[in-house]
């Protein structure tokens, strides 16, 4: 029996949204659909390939380019028609605009959107905001569900496009917790990344780019008195990085600061802390928060988009209000000073995890989707019995 083709549509993906997807790939139901990748060159998404899932190459930059974007939409409705896809689904605000304008190009029946965080950024100027949320209100007529990774996203994109309640899905991130247990002792992963094998550590794990707050953590420790100041450790890379080591220099923190761009081993990087630290201005339903709880690790964090819906204040994590400097410091250093609480709180953190947020129930989630579209269509009982 043939399977249903999925063609995947990515912009190039440094975080969570590039890690959302190849969970999704090594979860698809392979006896009902055949996943494919229309995405930029990038050696993580094309390692999908080894798992089944053919991957062509397509340039999609992040922002907007009218003559690359176009050859985008083209090349991508070369893609669904070669492939003779049933399904295309697009991550993220830029391939949701042209991966859905190719669908409509190549008459691909059923449409898929997922939104992995707010496109409506403060620094945006308020004519970028205004035509995305018009493009994107026209595009989901098409669609048959565009899908949040949080309820607050969810309502976001209600409230800010007026699109139909029933047009818009949550479904939650989800990961493989087993993955984030590390049984490597923690002064061996200390070592591995130049820390102290006895102070205390906090970590982000973030691009670095404005949404992500890491500012906001430099001025916490600054508030910190210097006896209680813990180590900071910064994984990740982007446009920031230059800024955010010289802030740490100007805020007289910079001995307290290690940056290591990015990395691929965040498990260890995860054992090797005492607490997460996640201090965005924006998020939808952020992964590492759900990996650092996995690795039973307290938490601090922005009370922002779905945050909320993960982290449970006092029990799991200490929240704290968007660009509040002070409540970080305050919330870093409640945990650090009550190590029995740090452990309580771990250990809740990874109780639920292990019980909401699974990548097993994420991808079962779109699974049913998918084939909920495609009963829909009248497709699913073309070449699958309904009695």
């Amino acid at each position: 029996m043939n399977r249903f083709k999925v063609v995947h549509v990515i912009r190039p993906a440094a975080g969570g949204m590039k890690r959302h997807l190849l969970n999704l790939l090594e979860h698809t139901d392979r006896d009902l659909f055949e996943p494919v990748v229309a995405c930029p060159y990038e050696e993580k998404l094309f390692e999908a390939a080894e798992s089944g899932a053919r991957v062509f190459t397509v340039s999609l930059p992040g922002e907007i380019k009218t003559a690359r974007d176009t050859a985008a939409v083209l090349r991508i409705a070369g893609v669904l028609r070669k492939e003779k896809a049933v399904i295309l689904h697009a991550h993220g605000s830029k391939a949701g605009l042209v991966g859905r304008l190719a669908a409509r190009l190549a008459r691909t029946p059923v449409v898929f959107f997922t939104a992995h965080n707010s496109i409506f950024y403060e620094q945006w100027p308020e004519y970028k905001r205004k035509a995305f949320a018009i493009a994107e209100n026209m595009l989901a007529r098409g669609t048959f569900k565009i899908i949040a990774v949080s309820n607050a996203l969810r309502q976001e994109l209600l409230d800010r496009e007026g699109l139909q309640p029933d047009r818009v899905v949550t479904v939650y991130n989800g990961i493989d917790p087993a993955a984030f247990r590390v049984a490597e002792e923690r002064a061996a992963l200390r070592l591995r990344l130049n820390l102290p094998a006895d102070a205390a550590v906090v970590g982000t794990v973030a691009r670095l780019a404005p949404q992500k707050g890491v500012r906001l953590l430099i001025q916490a420790a600054a508030l910190i008195p210097p006896e209680k100041r813990p180590f900071f450790l910064i994984v990740g890379d982007g446009p920031l990085r230059r800024e955010l080591e010289e802030a740490a220099g100007d805020f007289g923190v910079a001995d307290r600061f290690i940056f290591t761009g990015a990395r691929t081993d965040i498990p260890r990087v995860l054992g090797a802390l005492d607490l997460l630290a996640l201090p965005s201005v924006t998020e939808g339903l952020p992964l590492i928060l759900l990996e650092a709880m996995a690795a039973s690790l307290p938490v601090v964090a922005t009370a922002v988009g779905g945050v909320p819906e993960v982290v449970v204040d006092g029990k799991t994590g200490v929240m704290v209000r968007s660009a509040d400097p002070a409540g970080l410091a305050w919330g870093i250093t409640q945990i650090l000073e009550e190590p029995d609480l740090a452990r309580r709180m771990g250990a809740a953190g990874e109780k639920r995890v292990s019980e909401l947020f699974t990548v097993e129930k994420m991808a079962g989630r779109v699974m049913n989707l998918y084939r909920e579209a495609l009963t829909n269509k009248g497709m699913w009982c073309d070449r699958w019995s309904c009695n």
